[in-house]
């Protein structure tokens, strides 16, 4: 829930400036169909062999304009939602180091291995694993399997020490983290 203001304010700036390119799309649509209504009336003098070549290019322009600032009107920005973050012991550390502000998940194995302070001045969550369902990736390691799993049921990523694809979940490194 504490995501939820910032993510609405990201929303609400891309809204605004996709109305604001719309709005110019079609307003300049306007001005060429009534720039192309003044050429067809003679209005503004252009010979008779550049008249039609004119209104038709006009034409196309004023009907490109409208159509791409309709459609930059009726479609919806989707907001790009933050990864959640399952992390391992080296990887809490190297986030606490950096003094990362955002929620990070470990599990109850990695917990263990945290000094107390860490564990109490970095918003971190708790999850249990099934251990036997951990047990199909322990050729990566105790903590590192489970943190495999957790990041899959997440469908996160894993940070840690090292930059890889286990499993196929991204394993990224603190320094790769947004702030």
């Amino acid at each position: 829930m504490e995501d939820l203001e910032p993510l609405m304010e990201e929303i609400l700036r891309k809204i605004r400036f996709r109305d604001t390119i719309s709005a110019i799309l079609i307003s300049s649509a306007f001005v060429i169909f009534g720039l192309l209504m003044l050429v067809i009336l003679d209005v503004i003098a252009v010979s008779g062999l550049m008249k039609g070549t004119i209104s038709i290019s006009l034409l196309i322009i004023s009907w490109a304009l409208m159509v791409s600032g309709i459609y930059l009107l009726t479609s919806f920005p989707a907001p790009r939602l933050p990864s959640k973050l399952v992390a391992d012991s080296s990887g809490v550390m190297a986030l606490f180091e950096r003094r990362y502000p955002g929620k990070i998940y470990v599990t109850r194995e990695t917990f263990k291995r945290l000094p107390p302070a860490v564990g109490l001045r970095m918003n971190i969550e708790v999850l249990e694993i099934d251990p036997e369902e951990a047990k199909k990736f322990e050729k990566y390691g105790e903590e590192l399997s489970h943190a495999i799993l957790a990041a899959k049921n997440l469908k996160g990523k894993i940070v840690s020490s090292e930059r890889k694809k286990l499993e196929g979940i991204e394993v990224i490194r603190a320094e790769d983290v947004k702030i």
